[in-house]
């Protein structure tokens, strides 16, 4: 026998599904509805000078401490990793040729990982202070094409909770950025709580952006060179975005917003299974939620499509998640802009469903003024 009550809590799902299957197999309704009027690409990568400078000298002297990102970086061909080195600094001519190459008007910049967190406290917030004056300096002279999130630094909560609180006053950035891990520590030890409470009261939504495993998951994952965006970046973000959610965090900040990329790594396929087995496998290590963990994952996440412009992965997310909670993306400079956005160009939606994935949930959950 299904479960009334089951069954009602997910009737809006299942009536998105049914009516995005209908819309999918609808040509007349795709053919009549204009391209969207701009296209947001909500997961761009970028860094400074000064940030992969002082990354360069850190790993010199401390390489043993971060295994991971040793061993992501002997991974790339140096031609390869020259390129998007490059590709991530400038932010001026080539930058913009490829946007305008890939039809996207405007970019949410992200600084990539590992960004500020794998220094000392100290260091990484004087970096994190730099990183934000210089993208809120580059976001005043084109705000139609840059919409920089803030950087901050885990490694001393408060301090990053107040540069959170400079970056979304004084200089009018449009959140926060954090690459998952720090020194192989995840957000959901209270400790770090104090950055979600500060973000929760500004209303500035979070990137959970990834980064190599953890150095206690790495093992496993070396091997085949599996620790990056082929496998160990899903594991590692979604594994954290989960542990937030098992830790009760969203039941003490419930207007608190995360955004992670790559259509939730992995968590809506499994969703429905991690609400089953919560329910059914009893631990006295589990904290007691007040929802499922399907709940907050609706009400408390966004999911941008970088590096997964496929349409069945989208319709995936679209069924689980609902139109109003899904993010176009390309992750330039790693992935293809242009391939991302006609990929994205071609997919069928429903009525209205384009435009909000191209702009207009991005518009609303970043502040980013109206083109």
């Amino acid at each position: 026998m299904i479960d009334r009550r089951s069954l009602l809590a997910h009737l809006p799902v299942l009536a998105g599904a049914v009516g995005l299957t209908r819309a999918a197999h609808s040509e007349d309704a795709q053919a009549a509805e204009p391209p969207p009027r701009r296209l947001i690409a909500c997961e761009e990568g970028f860094a400074l000078p000064e940030t992969q400078a002082a990354t360069r000298a850190w790993l010199a002297a401390n390489l043993g401490e971060e295994p991971g990102l040793r061993a992501l970086g002997a991974g790339f061909g140096a031609e390869q990793g020259r390129r998007w080195f490059a590709d991530l600094v400038d932010l001026g001519q080539v930058r913009e040729q490829a946007m305008d190459a890939a039809g996207i008007t405007t970019q949410l910049l992200l600084h990539g990982s590992p960004g500020v967190q794998i220094f000392g406290p100290s260091e990484g917030t004087r970096l994190a202070a730099l990183v934000n004056d210089r993208m809120a300096g580059l976001a005043r002279g084109n705000p139609r094409r840059y919409a920089p999130l803030a950087t901050i630094a885990p490694q001393d909560p408060s301090a990053a909770a107040r540069e959170l609180e400079r970056a979304m006053g004084e200089l009018r950035l449009h959140g926060a950025l954090i690459n998952s891990h720090t020194k192989g520590e995840f957000l959901d030890d209270e400790k770090f709580w104090p950055i979600f409470e500060a973000a929760e009261a500004l209303n500035a939504p979070i990137y959970l952006h990834p980064r190599e495993p953890a150095p206690a998951m790495l093992e496993p994952f070396l091997a085949h060179a599996a620790m990056g965006p082929i496998w160990g970046f899903a594991a590692d973000t979604g594994l954290h975005a989960l542990r937030l959610i098992l830790a009760g965090l969203f039941d003490r900040y419930p207007r608190l917003q995360i955004v992670l990329g790559h259509l939730g790594e992995g968590l809506p396929f499994f969703i429905d299974r991690i609400d089953l087995r919560y329910r059914t496998d009893g631990s006295p290590a589990r904290i007691p939620l007040r929802r499922l963990p399907s709940d907050y994952l609706r009400s408390n996440f966004h999911l941008t499509t970088s590096g997964m412009n496929w349409q069945p992965a989208v319709d995936q997310a679209l069924a689980v998640m609902g139109s109003e909670r899904l993010l176009f993306a390309a992750d330039w400079p790693f992935e293809d802009a242009t391939d991302a956005a006609q990929r994205f160009r071609a997919m069928r939606f429903a009525p209205g469903v384009r435009d909000r994935l191209a702009y207009r949930n991005a518009e609303a959950l970043f502040a980013i003024a109206p083109a």
